[in-house]
Parts: structure tokens; C-alpha cells; sequence
């Protein structure tokens, strides 16, 4: 047998093709997210903003006093809720009209019968 060969494989010491990498818009941009805390922090003011910007629209247009009352009479099927979406003002709240009906009409609860009389404000 042989004791030493003069056997060299191509693939020792070969070089190694540098590939560069491609860095696109989206793996910039995931990169950015992840090594910067700030960018939680804007998530969580942005979440914070749209909490309390839904809190002033449940009290938006509930200022003013009503200047008039109407009658209406509750039907078979009928809710306070839809009660107040169909005769609530186009800019107030629904939540806002039905407690306004609620408060005129001295009810406690959202439960209503069918031949009920309900007095609604108007604006």
C-alpha cells in the first residue's frame, strides 16, 4: 500500500463565493421594527389615541338640551336601541339618544314592552 498519496481534492481550500446579500424593502423594514423600541412605542400611543377618541364619541352631540319631546309607541319586536337609531339625531350617538330616552322616560334598563309609550327628546 501506498503511505502517501499525491492525492489533492479540488475542493479543499476552494474559495468561497462571497454572495452578497439582497436586502429588500420588506427585510429592511422588518429589521427596523424589531431593533427599534420606539416603533412599540408609537403602536401603543396610536392604540392609547384611538381608545380615547372613541371615548369622546360616545358624549359627542349629548350637550345641548333637548328642546321638545315626541311620542312614540312601542311595537311588538321593537328594542330601545332601535328605537333610538331610527329617531336619534344624524350627528349624536346612538348610545347617547338611548340613555337620553331612558333618563326622560325613567327607565333603568333597556327593557320595553310592546305598547309602551315612550317619550323621545328632540334636538
Amino acid at each position: 500500500m501506498l503511505r502517501y498519496s499525491t492525492y489533492r481534492s479540488i475542493y479543499e481550500n476552494a474559495p468561497a463565493l462571497a454572495e452578497k446579500p439582497t436586502r429588500t424593502a420588506i427585510n429592511s423594514l422588518k429589521s427596523a421594527i424589531s431593533s427599534i423600541p420606539f416603533f412599540r412605542l408609537v403602536i401603543i400611543l396610536f392604540i392609547a389615541a384611538s381608545f380615547c377618541t372613541g371615548a369622546f364619541s360616545v358624549f359627542a352631540g349629548g350637550m345641548d338640551k333637548p328642546t321638545g319631546e315626541k311620542q312614540v309607541i312601542v311595537q311588538y319586536g321593537d328594542s330601545l336601541w332601535r328605537i333610538a337609531s331610527l329617531h336619534k339625531p344624524e350627528d349624536m350617538d346612538t348610545r347617547v339618544y338611548m340613555d337620553s330616552i331612558r333618563r326622560i322616560n325613567g327607565l333603568r334598563g333597556p327593557d320595553i314592552q310592546a305598547g309602551e309609550v315612550l317619550s323621545l327628546p328632540v334636538w
